[in-house]
C-alpha cells in the first residue's frame, strides 16, 4: 500500500538535496510562486510544518487544491497558537515560541532556548501561526472540507505522556494536524 512516486518541493537547495539523497524526486521552488506541477496530479499532499513559513497562506492552500485529484486528500500540519506554551507565553506579555518577529534573529521569549540567536537558514522564519479553527476555514474557503483536524505533542512533556494529554485536551496540544478532502 506504499506509493508509487513521491514529489517534494523545498525552497532551499541545500534540504532538497538531502530529500533527493532519501528517494524523493524534489524540485527547488518557492512555493509563494505556486507548485510546480500540473492540475489535478496527485491523490495526497502532504504539507507538514510549510504553512507557517509562508506569507501568502490563501495561495499555497489553493495551490493545494489545484494539484489535488477530485476526492484526494491534503494533510496540512503546522504548530498550534492555541497550546498551552504559547498561551502561557502570551499571558507573560512574551511572543509565543513558534511565533517570529525578526528575519534576522529569534527574539521576544526569554525561555525560548534559541532566544537571540540568528535563524539557522531562511526555511526556518515563521510568519503565522493557526489555531485549529481557522486552519480549518482556511481550507474550506479554498475547496478543501476538512475531515479532521487534531493535535499532536503537548509541551513539555515526553511523547508518552503527550499522548496521554492530547486525548485528555485535544485543543491545546503543541501541533495541529488537519486532513482535507478536496471536492470533486
Amino acid at each position: 500500500m506504499g506509493a508509487r512516486e513521491v514529489h517534494g518541493v523545498e525552497l532551499l537547495e541545500k534540504h532538497a538535496q538531502v530529500a533527493r539523497s532519501k528517494g524523493i524526486d524534489t524540485v527547488c521552488a518557492d512555493v509563494e510562486q505556486g507548485l510546480p506541477f500540473p492540475d489535478g496530479r496527485f491523490e495526497l499532499v502532504h504539507a507538514n510544518q510549510l504553512i507557517e513559513h509562508v506569507r501568502d497562506t490563501d495561495l499555497l492552500v489553493s495551490e493545494i487544491r489545484r494539484v489535488l485529484k477530485p476526492n484526494g486528500m491534503a494533510v496540512i500540519s503546522t504548530n498550534n497558537m492555541s497550546s498551552w506554551h504559547n498561551i502561557a507565553s502570551l499571558a507573560f506579555g512574551w511572543q509565543p515560541f513558534p511565533m517570529h518577529v525578526s528575519d534576522r534573529a529569534i527574539v521576544g521569549n526569554p525561555l525560548n532556548p534559541e532566544h537571540g540567536q540568528p535563524h539557522e537558514d531562511a526555511g526556518r522564519i515563521h510568519i503565522r501561526l493557526f489555531t485549529g479553527r481557522a486552519l480549518a476555514e482556511l481550507g474550506s474557503h479554498h475547496g478543501l472540507f476538512p475531515v479532521r483536524v487534531r493535535t499532536a505533542g503537548y509541551y513539555p512533556l515526553p511523547p508518552l505522556l503527550a499522548r496521554v494529554a492530547v486525548k485528555l485536551d485535544a485543543v491545546h496540544g503543541a501541533f495541529l494536524v488537519a486532513a482535507f478532502r478536496r471536492a470533486i
